[in-house]
């Protein structure tokens, strides 16, 4: 078992830090299994607790065999909730996401904040997600010429 952990201030470009600081430990322990639902649920996480918590956070790391457990902290005794947005919004789908990406995952609250977890199994399970509900529709959506009409999401994703 390898574990790691890091605070970060609560500010905009920590959210940057904290994947930075992700890719290290994933790279140190030669993990590459979780780096890329790692990544996103770190910039999920530090973002919530940047822009909602205004606090400083603490990213917690434990690889475990066949997971990656992330932690992160703040001193905000707000829970976290999905948000119902427009389709169109920019913004809303965190935790949405955080649950599509993981295992598991939940909230532990304390008197002095609270941590958001969750468990994560290696990407090869977010290939076959990615391989199902992906590629049909973005091939099914080629115009005549083959041109690519740009970025397209699972509706698991969406719909989680």
């Amino acid at each position: 078992m390898s574990e790691a952990s890091h605070t970060f201030d609560a500010q905009p470009g920590s959210v940057r830090d904290a994947r930075h600081f992700l890719r290290a430990c994933i790279e140190a322990w030669s993990a590459d299994a979780f780096g890329l639902s790692g990544e996103q649920v770190v910039s999920e996480l530090a973002t919530n607790a940047a822009l909602h918590a205004h606090s400083e956070f603490t990213v917690h790391l434990r690889l475990d065999g066949d997971s990656l457990l992330v932690e992160v902290s703040d001193s905000s005794t707000i829970l976290p909730h999905e948000r119902r947005y427009a389709l169109d919004a920019t913004t809303g789908r965190g935790l949405m996401l955080v649950d599509a990406l993981a295992a598991d995952w939940g909230v532990q609250a304390s008197p002095t904040g609270k941590t958001v977890w969750c468990r994560i199994d290696p990407d090869s399970d977010l290939t076959a997600l990615f391989d199902d509900e992906l590629r049909a529709p973005v091939e099914g959506l080629r115009g005549a010429g083959g041109a690519d009409p740009g970025p397209h999401y699972g509706a698991r994703a969406l719909a989680a």
